[in-house]
């Protein structure tokens, strides 16, 4: 089985795209509008995956220049100067692909510590949102 079959399975987990010019009140308005997501999956002119944006990143950069600082001194000058989500986003996006064996997407997201994770095309656009508790069930239920 692999990750496309999952998907009929467990189906898709809700996501938040933004485009990479994107300001960071640009999307503060957008999460927030959507509620309860973590992550924001930034995407680039092509719709391709470009990066990907975490709710506390994009919290600690708005709100940087106007409290005591809890983080490094060299990252508060990003902070404090980043206006859109290419400034601030993280570029290593793990990511899976519908041909790929699920078991090895369930470690890939336990050994980068992530809990939800898109699902790409050959274009890297997103098609999906896997959760690692959905697909750690169905691998536990023996349902591959």
């Amino acid at each position: 089985m692999k990750i496309g079959d999952v998907l009929h399975k467990i189906g898709n987990l809700p996501y938040l795209t933004i485009h990479i010019d994107c300001t960071l009140e640009e999307a503060s308005r957008k999460i927030a509008d959507v509620g309860h997501l973590r992550t924001i999956y930034v995407i680039g002119h092509e719709g391709r995956l470009q990066g990907i944006l975490s709710l506390g990143e994009l919290i600690r950069s708005l709100i940087s220049s106007g409290h005591k600082p809890h983080f490094h001194a060299r990252s508060l000058l990003t902070r404090i100067t980043a206006k859109k989500a290419a400034d601030i986003m993280d570029k290593y996006v793990v990511y899976a692909r519908k041909e790929d064996d699920p078991n090895s997407v369930l470690e890939r997201m336990i050994d980068n510590h992530i809990k939800e994770i898109p699902v790409v095309d050959e274009d890297k656009k997103i098609i999906a949102n896997i959760g690692i508790i959905d697909l750690w069930k169905l691998i536990e239920n023996g349902g591959l």
